[in-house]
């Protein structure tokens, strides 16, 4: 580890910048297949429209996209802009957690938790839904780390996940059964577990209710650019996992803005 440090910090910036691009990259690959389905692993790259393979020279995190001018090199189609963004933001979120964090174990935990909740968001922003293919292994992998490298201890982060989850459940299950209408989903639920599993009991709390706030702004801001009313459906799963990502960055953020 010292002769790491000897390493002047704008390598490690660059490389964490190149190395959290290349996560977008899987991530986008995540993001477009796991609510369709289909496997991450296979088939190849290619292209939605066309369905063209898409050669690596093609496939570099932010370059290609501005080399090919945001178009497929082969039916010419414009790609979506949000493939550079989302390898641009994680690559962005990844050089923060370094220089807010440093080198250590605890570094690529976090990093693997900001990755999932930036799919999360994406997912669940066109989807509406939150897939278990996520939240599932996050809160078995989240425990894991626990043991290994505490904080939080791993008492802590098996009540984080039962019980702001169970929470979670409770309310939603009292909401279905007084209206008979879904407004928290299982994967609402499985998100908020999974990051008691990372973060402990009292950071998943303070999530929670910052999440609430988050989302319940997005929802008036949503309401009234496009029209609608109680009943409009709004993710809320950006909302808490943009509470999570402030959170991993800053602890004491949540219990400031809380009071």
């Amino acid at each position: 580890m010292d002769a790491l440090t000897e390493i002047p910090q704008a390598y490690w910036i660059a490389f964490a910048f190149l190395f959290g691009a290349s996560v977008g990259s899987f991530l986008n690959v995540v993001i477009y297949r796991v609510p369709l389905g289909q496997s991450i692993v296979s088939p190849r790259s290619r292209c939605p429209r066309c369905e063209a393979a898409i050669p690596g020279w093609a496939n570099v995190p932010l370059v290609s996209w501005l080399a090919l001018g945001g178009r497929c090199r082969g039916c010419r189609e414009p790609i979506s802009p949000r493939y550079p963004l989302v390898e641009g933001l994680t690559g962005a979120l990844f050089v923060g957690l370094l220089l807010t964090h440093g080198l250590g174990l605890r570094l690529f935990v976090d990093q693997a938790l900001v990755a999932a909740l930036v799919a999360v968001a994406f997912i669940d922003w066109d989807h509406q839904m939150i897939p278990d293919a996520i939240t599932l292994p996050g809160i078995a992998i989240g425990l894991v780390c626990a043991v290994l490298l505490a904080p939080p201890v791993w008492p802590d982060a098996l009540a984080g996940a039962v019980i702001v989850g169970g929470m979670m459940w409770a309310l939603s299950a009292f909401y279905r059964w007084r209206t008979g209408q879904t407004g928290l989903g299982m994967g609402d639920v499985k998100l908020v577990a999974m990051l008691g599993a990372f973060l402990g009991l009292q950071p998943a709390l303070g999530i929670l209710v910052l999440g609430s706030l988050l989302g319940l702004a997005h929802g008036i801001v949503l309401i009234v650019a496009r029209g609608g009313g109680r009943k409009t459906r709004i993710p809320f799963g950006p909302a808490l996992a943009l509470a999570g990502v402030l959170h991993v960055f800053d602890p004491s953020l949540v219990s400031r803005v809380l009071g």
